[in-house]
Parts: C-alpha cells; structure tokens; sequence
C-alpha cells in the first residue's frame, strides 16, 4: 500500500456555491455532497480563478492564473502542458485517469478533445499527462458525443435520437424536458466508468496510487432533466431573483448591456461572441415569473441528480475499501447568475453567483472535519494535492497549499483571492481582488470598477468605487492585489552580482 493518498478530482460545470445543502440551502437534497462536507471540509468563501471554462479548467490544472498558463478564454490552449497536475503525478508513480468534461483545450477546431472516438469507445493513451482519458463535449444534446456518445450507441441507442422538448420559445437557457432516460444520463456513463477504473485499479495494482479526473456536463446550460429523473423541486419552493434595480446603484458600463440583449453591439467585444454569455435580454426573461421559477427549479434540479451520481461514485470508494486513504475533492469550474442582478449564464462579471462556488474536500487519513472560512482559490488545489502527496514542486505556482490549515488551523499566508478574466487581450478585461470583507475590481482600459462591501452588503446591490469616502479602502486592497500579482512572479536563479 503506498503512502501518497489516492486522488479523485470531481468537476461540474457552472454550479453555484448556494446549490448544495451543507452550504445553507434548504430546498435542495443533496445528501451527498452534504456528506463529503460534513465528514470533510466544505469551504465557505471558495473562488473560482476565472468566470468561464476553459481558463479555470486549466487553472485548476496548473496552480496557476489565467495570466500565467495562456489559456485566457474559451477556444485557446494553454502554453505548457507538461505543467498539468496530472504530469506532475504520473511521475511520481500514479496511474492517471480521466473521464468526462475536461474543455483544456478548443471544441470548434481540432484538438485532443476533439479527436475521432472508435464505435468501441476505446480510451485515449497519454494526454496531457493522463495514462488513459475519455472526454464529453458539449451540454445537452449537443453533449451526445466524444466517448459518452460511443458509450451510448454500445447501450444500443444511437444518441441522435433524443431530443428535448422546450418549454419557452426562444429560450437561451432550454428549459426543457428531455427524452434521455436517467441510466444513459452523462453522470450516470461517468459513474459507471469511474467504478471500472477503481476496480480494475484494485485488480492490476501493485499498491500504486492512482489519479482519477472525473467531469460532470451539468448543471451547465440547457437547463434539461431526463423524462424520467423523479427527483425534482417544486417550482414554487425556489425564492424568485430580486430584478428590482431601483435596490441597485452604481452599476458598471457592461452590464445594462446583459439586461437589455445587446451586448454585441458594445465596445467590450472581440471577434466571436462574449464568452459564456449571448445577447440575451435577461431583465424581462427573469421577469417573467413562469420561465424565472421553471428555469431555476430545472437547474437545481439538475444539482440534485449530479448528488445521486456522485453518491455512486462514494459507493464505490467504500464498497472497494478506498475511502479512508483517497483525498476526494468536488469543485465546480464557476458559477452561474441564474437571475442574480437580472442577469443570467456567466461571463466578464465579478457578482457572487458566477464567482463563488462550491469546494468540498475529505480525507480521512489526512485531516479530521474542519470548519474554514477564509478565501481560498480553485488555483490551490494543485499545490494543496501535492502537499498531502508530499511531492516537492519545482514551478513556482500561484496557488498556496491548504494542508496546514486543514491539519492544524494554520493561517493562510495571503489576504485575499485574485478573479482575472479577459474577453480578448484588447477588450473587456478585470483583475478582482476579494477578501472576507471586500470586493475590488479593476478594468485595464476603462474608467470604471467595483467595490463592495461583503459584509453589510452581501447581495452587492450597492458599487462604492466611486466613493470618495471609501478611497483608503479601494487603494489598501489594490495594493493587495499588486502584491498578490508580484507573488506569482517567477524569478530566475542570481547566482552573482553582475
């Protein structure tokens, strides 16, 4: 039996934080993720690195910021590989696995992602660091590919063959029902192929350790459910979104932009569309109570059949006895507005919805039930793996480890989390610093930022930059993102003066 810890990493797509019971939502059933945080940590302020796919993914991959990997947007490539958590594992003697969503690389060219999958499914050998690796692209129907969609037609389906019906015309988020039964669902295939690779780990292994990267699609737009997934919520018992903006002040340039649908049409875009969102006038769409009830109930509806599936995959660690000495993390790429702000999806935004997001982590053998309440970044958990791995790392990263906070309390040595997004090298673009108490973002190229103040105005109805009176405040946490920013430089070697 080897003394690393096994390591299961579980990604969803676009979760928010307020989606799972244990962090205080009390109409939804999410039994298991409740357990991972009650028998392990849930931290309670977890920050996503960035606010669209791709540029997290790989953040969380790396330990590194979206200005130091090159993955800045979706449809880009990360300028070094080799620099992947999984590398770094494989070659300490982990066997490396993934399955599912990955989105480390672009979807509408040619990349590893994107290559032909035989009718038999058969595994990819040796990506980016990964012994085998099956990938899902796509969401929805369009998701019906890749090695979920071969996983499809061995079941004897061909996945072309299930559509959704929508309830609302010309709805950006589909709302709908689908006519996919539940035991073809993504997270069911991911389920299922995870419990064969613990199993056939447990048979073959010589006590090495292994890696197993598991992505979930959902609860990523469209919001669909299986035609017969039973566990649904009551539209009537999700609390409708403050649309309001009378409660407001202070809002930013962009942003009546997501409210009326014209965000095409602004200065802050490139040549492709904003990432992550669409001109979409989702003032009036959230308005409308119908779509606004129907369309949350769906999506955390959505949550609640990724806890089944995630209890699966419990199942298997404690049916196989590898509960105890396997770190287990769930995490979620970013988070989704869902109504917040009368704005939906996510993009070039710093509001709680899409930023924060759930982070659970157990380990028995590691650490005992914690409670942590400080910022903590998606960019840690590189640094945070190969501490409990006990692997030294010789690449600067941008994140710091949690395993001292976790063991012993230990205060974190950073103030703060950094959120850094960029739309294109010469649009819209943000640096944002958060703190338990504050919130600062700063655009290069424009004239207007954020600030909030988190403790008194937690639903950040109220922007301060402009406020005389909060100027020492704004420059004190400017002065802790520049700090933050120089921390991650890397340095060379001085071995002389001259």
């Amino acid at each position: 039996m080897s003394d690393k810890p096994n390591v299961i990493l579980i990604t969803t797509d676009q979760q928010r934080y307020d989606s799972v019971g244990v962090n205080g939502n009390n109409f939804i059933q999410t039994p298991n993720m409740d357990r991972l945080g009650k028998e392990g940590v849930s931290f309670q302020r977890a920050y996503c690195p960035n606010t669209v796919c791709t540029p997290s993914r790989v953040s969380m991959m790396t330990g590194l910021h979206m200005s130091r990997h090159g993955a800045y947007n979706i449809g880009t490539y990360a300028d070094d590989y080799s620099l992947f958590l999984s590398h770094l594992l494989r070659e300490q003697g982990y066997h490396t696995h993934h399955v599912g969503k990955a989105h480390w690389h672009p979807w509408q060219s040619s990349s590893l992602e994107t290559a032909p999958v035989d009718d038999q499914g058969t595994a990819f050998h040796d990506v980016v660091g990964f012994d085998t690796a099956e990938f899902s692209i796509g969401h929805g129907s369009y998701g019906l590919k890749g090695h979920y969609g071969a996983w499809i037609k061995q079941k004897g389906y061909d996945p072309q063959q299930f559509q959704v019906k929508e309830l609302f015309a010309d709805d950006p988020n589909g709302t709908g029902e689908w006519d996919l039964p539940k035991a073809l669902h993504s997270g069911a295939w991911l389920a299922e192929r995870a419990d064969f690779i613990l199993e056939n780990h447990q048979r073959v292994s010589q006590g090495e350790p292994f890696f197993l990267n598991l992505g979930f699609q959902d609860p990523h737009h469209p919001h669909i459910l299986p035609f017969d997934y039973m566990g649904r919520i009551d539209p009537e018992n999700i609390p409708l979104p403050d649309t309001d903006l009378r409660n407001e002040s202070g809002l930013v340039d962009h942003i009546p932009y997501f409210h009326r649908g014209d965000i095409s049409q602004s200065r802050f875009v490139g040549q492709f569309d904003i990432a992550g969102n669409g001109d979409h006038a989702w003032k009036p769409y959230f308005e409308d109570e119908e779509k606004s009830k129907l369309t949350r109930s769906y999506y955390y509806s959505m949550v609640q059949l990724i806890d089944e599936q995630l209890g699966a995959i419990m199942d298997s660690l404690d049916r196989l006895g590898l509960r105890e000495n396997t770190l287990i993390i769930f995490a979620s790429d970013h988070g989704e507005m869902l109504g917040d702000h009368s704005i939906g999806m996510k993009g070039p935004l710093v509001y709680e919805g899409v930023t924060h997001v759930p982070l659970l982590m157990r380990y028995p053998e590691g650490f005992a039930p914690c409670h942590v309440e400080e910022c903590v970044s998606l960019v840690d958990l590189l640094p945070t793996i190969m501490d409990f791995a006990g692997i030294e790392d010789s690449i600067k990263r941008d994140g710091i480890s949690l395993k001292a906070r976790l063991q012993a309390g230990a205060s974190l040595p950073r103030p703060g989390v950094r959120i850094e997004y960029k739309e294109e090298p010469d649009r819209i673009r943000f640096k944002c610093w958060v703190t338990p108490e504050w919130k600062l973002a700063v655009y290069p190229g424009e004239s207007f930022g954020e600030l909030y103040d988190l403790r008194n105005d937690p639903g950040e109805k109220h922007n301060l930059f402009e406020w005389t009176e909060y100027a020492d405040i704004r420059m004190r946490l400017l002065v802790e993102l520049l700090e933050d920013l120089e921390r991650s430089e890397p340095v060379s070697i001085r071995t002389c003066r001259v």
